[in-house]
């Protein structure tokens, strides 16, 4: 979930705990709280180091009692008349808010650091969703303007951001269900469905075995329409236009497979690298690809699948006309020895 949005929902969960005469307090702290996480990557020096650290510490129950503690004496400072029990209260839900809403999108949260480092998504969410922002918007609007009825406005509002939260869940769970009815996955493979943009009805789908990776993007909404050739956005301005015509209904979902590579020294050389390793712990579906080179060495590029647009394939040299950006994708340079040579993400393009 993006930064305002955890500021706006935890200003709107504290403020549904206070009375009058708190709540502006609650609001502050709330609002403060909610943030708060987010700023990890104040300590955080690359993106390498982001996918590997990013909703540890800060994102986590354990630590989470003792960084509202923190906020509670630090905010004592400017509210001197309001008690640190209280302070502490409305920075522990704000803070305890921020995770579960990291909790219920795709890219995983630590929330059990220093016990454990697993990840753990729900996949009922996505990262930026201006259905839920803007309850939480609306909500804490209406709180400020009517602050006589503000607390029953923000418990109101926090009982309907939950029931769409709920309504995603439940559309994930159909969303999953279709989904391992189209691709019939083999026993032990791994399987998810991850919410798309705009909608709670627009999902992708992945499946992960020993040889390949399937991936499908689906509407199982009511006005689900979708393209047999849709046209690939190539410019920003063109992406909102170009989102129905890339979901269809299930019945006519396209499944794409994509080969995972064979075993080589090429691969085996570039898994060796630490920096390999950080990414492969934190993708969920990585897909390797190795490009071997007219010199004997060859180029090795590892992408997260979960992250894959809904315009375009995975990364390769060159590529189809359209917008190419895409997160995430790491690429490394091996010479003849198979000795990195030049290693680091993609940041745009495909060359």
């Amino acid at each position: 979930m993006d930064t305002i949005s955890h500021g706006i929902s935890g200003s709107i969960l504290g403020r549904s705990l206070s009375d009058r005469t708190g709540a502006r307090t609650a609001l502050l702290v709330g609002a403060v709280a909610a943030m708060i996480p987010d700023l990890d990557f104040l300590f955080i020096s690359s993106r390498l180091e982001y996918l590997r650290d990013h909703r540890s510490w800060t994102h986590s129950f354990v630590v989470l009692p003792f960084l509202a503690l923190g906020l509670a004496l630090s905010t004592k400072i400017f509210l001197r008349r309001a008690r640190v029990a209280t302070l502490w209260l409305f920075a522990g839900v704000g803070l305890a808010s921020h995770i579960v809403f990291d909790w219920i999108t795709s890219f995983g949260t630590m929330f059990w650091t220093p016990v454990s480092r697993t990840r753990y998504s729900l996949d009922w969410v996505f990262i930026l969703d201006p259905w839920f922002t803007g309850t939480a918007l609306a909500t804490l609007v209406l709180a400020l303007v009517l602050r006589d009825r503000g607390r029953r406005i923000a418990a109101a509002g926090s009982i309907l951001l939950f029931a769409y939260v709920g309504f995603c869940a439940v559309q994930h769970a159909r969303a999953l269900e279709t989904w391992r009815r189209l691709d019939a996955p083999p026993p032990g493979a791994t399987v998810a469905v991850l919410p798309q943009f705009l909608s709670p009805f627009r999902w992708l789908g992945l499946t992960e075995s020993e040889d390949a990776v399937h991936a499908a993007f689906f509407d199982i909404g009511p006005f689900a329409r979708g393209v047999d050739d849709p046209r690939p956005p190539k410019k920003w301005t063109e992406v909102l236009r170009s989102l129905r015509d890339y979901y269809p209904p299930p019945s006519r979902a396209r499944i794409q497979r994509f080969e995972r590579p064979p075993s080589s020294a090429a691969l085996a050389a570039a898994r060796a690298l630490p920096d390999i390793g950080v990414y492969l712990a934190f993708a969920r579906f990585p897909l390797e690809t190795v490009y071997p080179s007219r010199d004997g060495g060859a180029e090795v590029i590892v992408q997260d699948l979960r992250f894959l647009p809904f315009f375009t394939g995975p990364w390769e040299p060159g590529g189809a006309e359209g917008i190419r950006r895409q997160p995430f994708v790491y690429r490394v340079r091996l010479d003849s020895g198979l000795r990195a040579i030049e290693r680091g993400f993609v940041r745009s393009g495909r060359k």
